[in-house]
C-alpha cells in the first residue's frame, strides 16, 4: 500500500508512470479513488475483525436488554439471564440459548475462566510456577488453547492425566462440579480468603453416586446449591450424562456468588 500511494502521489505532483505528465484534475481524480478504495478495504480488513471478536463458536454476545427466546419456564431461566449479563455465557444470532445443547469441555473451561474474571484479574498467557506438561491434542491456535492451558496449571482438579484434554468431547455432570470446586478454591486464594469451602445449605444425598462422586456431590450441594438435581427434579444427580448449556450457566453462576458472598 506504501508503494501504491507514493506512486499516486507523484503522480498528483506532475509524473505519470510512463513520464508523461497529467492534467491535474485528472491526476485529483484517480488519488481520490485510489484514496476511497483503500479506506473501503480497510473497512472490510475492521469488519472481520470485529465479527471475529464477538463471535464465538457461533454464539454472540447478548445485551442487558435482549431476551432468550426459548428458554421460557427453563427451570434456570433467571440464572441464565444473569450468567449471560454478566457476559459469563452467550447466545446465538437467531436470539436462542439453545439450554438443551451439552457442552464440550474447551467450552466449559472458557466459560469458567470467563466467570472468574468477573471477580478477579486473570492473565490466560502467564506462564505456570511447575513444569506442567502440555495437552498433546490443544494446538496453540486452538481457540481456547489459552484458556485450557491456565486452566491446567491452576484448576484441574488433582490427578487428571495430562496426555490428552480431549477438548471437543462434551463435559460430564460430575467433571463440570469438579472443576467448579477447584476454580472456587482457586478464586478465594486469589482473593486472599480461606480456601475452604464452607456449607451454607443443607447437603444433598443423591441416590446415584457413590464414593468420590457422593463426597464431591454432597459438598458442592451445600455449598450454594452448585450440585442439584438432574433438572431440578428428583434425586439423583446424574454425574455420567453430559452437561447441558442450561445447567452450566446457573452452577458457574452460583460458584461466582458463592464466593463473593462468602464473607459479606
Amino acid at each position: 500500500m506504501i508503494n501504491e500511494m507514493t506512486g499516486t502521489f507523484q503522480r498528483l505532483i506532475g509524473l505519470s508512470e510512463n513520464g508523461q505528465d497529467f492534467p491535474l484534475l485528472i491526476k485529483f481524480s484517480i488519488f481520490t479513488k485510489k484514496m476511497r478504495r483503500s479506506k473501503a478495504m480497510l473497512a472490510k480488513k475492521l469488519a472481520v475483525v470485529a465479527a471475529t471478536a464477538t463471535v464465538w463458536m457461533g454464539l454472540t454476545s447478548v445485551g442487558s436488554a435482549q431476551k432468550f427466546t426459548d428458554i421460557k419456564d427453563n427451570p434456570y431461566e433467571s440464572e441464565i439471564e444473569e450468567a449471560a449479563k454478566i457476559l459469563v455465557v452467550s447466545g446465538f444470532p437467531d436470539k436462542t440459548f439453545r439450554p438443551e445443547e451439552v457442552v464440550t469441555r474447551e467450552q466449559a473451561i472458557s466459560m469458567i475462566v470467563d466467570g472468574l474474571q468477573t471477580l478477579t484479574a486473570i492473565n490466560i498467557n502467564e506462564k505456570p510456577t511447575s513444569r506442567v506438561r502440555p495437552f498433546l491434542d490443544v494446538e496453540s491456535s486452538r481457540w481456547s488453547a489459552a484458556k485450557i492451558n491456565w486452566a491446567q496449571w491452576n484448576i484441574m482438579p488433582e490427578g487428571t492425566a495430562t496426555g490428552n484434554f480431549r477438548p471437543t468431547d462434551y463435559i460430564t455432570r460430575a467433571e463440570l462440579l469438579a472443576f467448579l470446586r477447584r476454580s472456587a478454591e482457586v478464586l478465594k486464594a486469589k482473593l486472599g480468603r480461606e480456601t475452604v469451602l464452607k456449607g451454607n445449605k443443607q447437603e444433598i444425598k443423591f441416590t446415584d453416586v457413590s464414593g468420590y462422586n457422593e463426597q464431591l456431590t454432597r459438598q458442592m450441594s451445600a455449598y450454594c446449591g452448585i450440585a442439584s438435581p438432574l433438572n431440578e427434579k428428583g434425586e439423583k444427580f446424574a454425574p455420567n450424562e453430559p452437561a447441558k448449556r442450561d445447567y452450566t450457566a446457573a452452577a458457574i453462576l452460583r460458584t461466582i456468588n458463592c464466593v463473593r458472598n462468602d464473607y459479606r
